[in-house]
């Protein structure tokens, strides 16, 4: 083992195992100490803080020298006041010392032939200033790919961050298009690179009082692995790292391959041979959660522990685990946005701001918005929906500026509504009647039966109006609206939908070429599951076009509280219910309770608390109720993909 001293910092290497030997002399090769540069021979390099501050964000990165790919990292600390590494399985962290000392990490991490390697890494942090300022987010991306950051001022109170001015800009590496670089977050696209690079950013501010504070990030800017040649994961819908969480798991070569990565080609999707359903493997049973964890792949190591505490602490009733039996993996990626379902890998993508429970996890999952929420703008009406209980929407995550946390109960209208979602899709095209009878050379996408719900709902029990059906393809495909379109009023769009069986605008999301709506089915199983297990609400409105201000204060045209107890909807769930949930019980959706028509005339925020507008009285929404509202908007906006968009 060599050892090398830079400035303040101590790094030391070591080859050991799996590869990196010399044949010729026979014995190990020389491999060069870990430094700043890249010496002959060497596979990666180190870039550490210089002049450490307690109180900041300090990031160290681990970059592979050119022509050299690395595999599996792992960061372990070794001395210091304890510190929250919460990408310490990614090639770069970003850590905020509590006060001035020494720290250390260990680092092992695999080349890509196999070859292990171990190093340290060991940095001094000065005492704090004043003000300390810290910049948050993920602190690695691939070349090309959307990433943001957010600044933090210690102790700035919530409400003075809008009284000052802001500006981001590079120090050092590769050139990048900030856009509105005026903010205290910024959302841009990682420079694209042919090699690891560092990205050096700034961001100053002048706060309200007069007080001017600043503070860099350094962003890891790594090559992605080399793009296949038609790559399922191309532009328009890119793959950002993950690994399996399970890195000695039975299938982790399997999920690395065929799941979520550039090199997967849609000429050579992987095989149930290759990655069997979790239910062929079960053999129908109820999957364990450790079953469920082994296909598991996450960005950060935090979104698989809180998946796990989800499925032990909230899966009471064992559907999750039981739906999870049609799918190949789960991904949790803090850059899956919107979450969907796939065909082509028989995997779910899960958002992971669906089930951070702390600040410091929300910091670690992008802020990027996905680009279609602008879908529909030229149309005269909106749509919306909440999840309800007990009088109060649920569902909404607190103001970012609060650094607030939650708990597993909180994710039900959250995480608990998109797995209900997203299983359905994934229940619908491969049911568990097939599960023990699928032949392992077909790939997923070949292997969906006939007569699936979806397939059976169309056949049986459609919905009838074809003007929702084209709507639908201007709001979530971005067709353009024609002139007719365009004059509809909200009254109009009511009368189409109120007299259809659908529950939701979204169950319209039929894509021109398909046979059938994929989203009808899942629509009708997420809002009826989340009644009947969690005794959670939905309401659903049509309302005019949203131009600015509160969604609150739009006034409804028309809309129903549990509009999946309709009469005439209640066949149509029990329809899909039976054949994506068999285990369901007789007459499970005959416990839905009648629907309750929203107040036409008065606001989507005086219709909230309907116990009140019964006593005679609309109750004004309160400060943090407005709040969860604002974000259940944004979450309206920006987190709807068609499945059967993905079906390629």
């Amino acid at each position: 083992m060599k050892a090398c001293v830079l400035w303040s910092l101590c790094l030391l290497l070591a080859a050991c195992g799996g590869g990196g030997g010399d044949e010729a002399s026979g014995g190990a090769a020389v491999v060069p100490a870990l430094s700043a540069q890249c010496q002959p021979g060497s596979v990666a390099r180190l870039a550490l803080p210089t002049a450490a501050l307690a109180g900041r964000n300090q990031e160290l990165a681990l970059l592979a020298c050119p022509g050299a790919l690395l595999g599996e990292v792992q960061w372990r600390q070794t001395d210091g006041s304890t510190l929250l590494p919460m990408s310490a399985r990614s090639a770069a962290l970003s850590v905020t010392p509590p006060g001035a000392g020494h720290y250390a990490f260990s680092i092992n991490f695999s080349d890509a032939k196999g070859a292990a390697y171990t190093g340290l890494a060991e940095f001094n942090a000065a005492a704090a200033e004043a003000t300390s300022m810290v910049v948050r987010g993920e602190p690695s991306v691939w070349s090309g790919g959307q990433t943001s950051l957010r600044a933090w001022v210690e102790g700035l109170a919530a409400a003075d961050y809008a009284g000052a001015q802001v500006r981001w800009s590079r120090i050092d590496g590769p050139a990048v298009d900030l856009g509105d670089a005026a903010q205290w977050r910024v959302i841009f696209a990682a420079p694209t690179v042919a090699e690891d690079a560092v990205l050096r950013l700034r961001v100053d501010a002048t706060l309200a009082d007069g007080r001017m504070v600043s503070q860099a990030f350094s962003l890891l800017v790594q090559a992605p692995p080399a793009a296949a040649a038609a790559p399922l994961f191309d532009s328009s819908n890119p793959s950002s790292r993950v690994y399996p969480y399970m890195a000695g798991g039975a299938h982790a070569a399997a999920l690395r391959d065929c799941i979520y990565t550039p090199t997967l080609s849609r000429n050579a999707l992987c095989t149930l041979n290759r990655l069997p359903l979790l239910g062929t493997e079960t053999r129908g049973e109820v999957p364990t959660v450790e079953q469920v964890m082994a296909r598991v792949l996450v960005s950060n190591d935090w979104m698989a522990q809180r998946f796990e505490a989800f499925l032990r602490e909230q899966d009471t009733h064992g559907d999750f685990r039981r739906m999870l039996n049609a799918t190949t993996a789960v991904v949790i990626g803090g850059r899956v946005r919107p979450a969907f379902y796939w065909v082509a890998t028989g995997a779910i993508y899960l958002d992971a701001d669906s089930l951070w429970l702390t600040a410091e996890e929300r910091d670690t999952v992008s802020e990027v918005a996905d680009p279609r929420g602008g879908y529909g703008a030229a149309l005269a009406y909106d749509t919306l929906w909440r999840y309800v209980q007990g009088g109060q929407a649920v569902g909404g995550r607190s103001n970012v500026l609060t650094r607030a946390s939650r708990d597993t109960a909180a994710l039900i209208p959250t995480l608990g509504r998109l797995l209900y979602h997203e299983l359905t899709h994934a229940n619908d095209f491969l049911p568990s009647r097939v599960h023990l009878l699928l032949n392992g050379s077909q790939r997923v996408v070949d292997a969906s039966p006939a007569n699936t719900a979806s397939e059976e709902l169309r056949a049986q029990l459609p919905f009838t109006s074809q003007a929702m059906v084209d709507l639908g393809r201007v709001q979530f495909f971005g067709a353009t609206a024609t002139d007719v379109q365009r004059a509809y009023q909200p009254a109009d769009v009511a009368a189409f939908f109120s007299a259809d069986r659908a529950t939701d605008d979204y169950s319209y999301s039929w894509p021109t070429g398909q046979s059938v709506p994929r989203e009808d089915a899942a629509m009708l199983a997420e809002e009826a599951l989340m009644q009947l297990r969690h005794g959670v609400l939905r309401d659903f409105a049509i309302a005019p076009l949203y131009v600015s201000g509160s969604s609150a204060d739009l006034v409804v045209a028309w809309g129903q509280r549990g509009r999946v107890g309709e009469p005439a909807i209640r066949p149509r769930v029990a329809l899909v219910l039976a054949q994506t949930m068999p285990w369901l019980p007789a007459g499970f959706t005959d416990a839905l309770a009648p629907p309750l028509a929203l107040r036409a005339g008065l606001t989507w925020g005086q219709n909230l608390d309907q116990a009140a507008l019964a006593s005679g009285a609309a109750r004004a929404l309160s400060v943090s109720e407005r709040a969860l509202e604002a974000d259940l908007d944004t979450q309206r906006r920006s987190h709807r993909r068609s499945a059967v968009e993905l079906v390629r």
